[in-house]
């Protein structure tokens, strides 16, 4: 654990986000989706590294987070108030579509509806995981303590 396998995973991250916007183009939405949870996922995943602390090796790492991140006396409060909106809002939303998106075959869900809920949660996932490539990096210059 530490900064240099977190770097690793937030680059995973990244990828995973740089997959969602092709798919975005191309009007794969439900890869899009899938990218998108995925991408949020590991990011958050990488901060724990980063912190020291070993993520759970499951998709709903919303109370981990909570308790490691958000209730943290080392994370100064502006971060951790970013972080809150991302395990509160956009990572539930994600995960609750993440079935669907995964196993459209499997569901009567229409494009368009997809179409919707992918375009909507791009760009917050883009931006959740640049915070958490930023806290990586803060915590790597030892301005956040681990």
């Amino acid at each position: 654990m530490g900064v240099e396998i977190s770097e690793k995973a937030i680059d995973t991250a990244e990828s995973w986000i740089r997959t969602a916007e092709v798919m975005a183009e191309n009007k794969v939405y439900n890869t899009c989706l899938y990218s998108e949870e995925m991408a949020v996922e590991i990011a958050l995943k990488a901060v724990l590294l980063a912190l020291g602390i070993d993520p759970p090796k499951n998709h709903n790492i919303i109370e981990t987070v909570e308790n490691n991140i958000v209730n943290s006396h080392k994370i100064p409060k502006g971060i951790k108030d970013e972080i809150r909106e991302v395990v509160r809002s956009l990572l539930p939303e994600l995960l609750s579509n993440r079935q669907t998106s995964g196993y459209t075959f499997n569901y009567n869900i229409d494009i368009e509806s997809l179409e919707v809920i992918a375009l909507r949660y791009l760009e917050p996932s883009k931006k959740a995981v640049l915070l958490c490539k930023n806290v990586i990096k803060q915590i790597s210059k030892n301005v956040i303590k681990k």
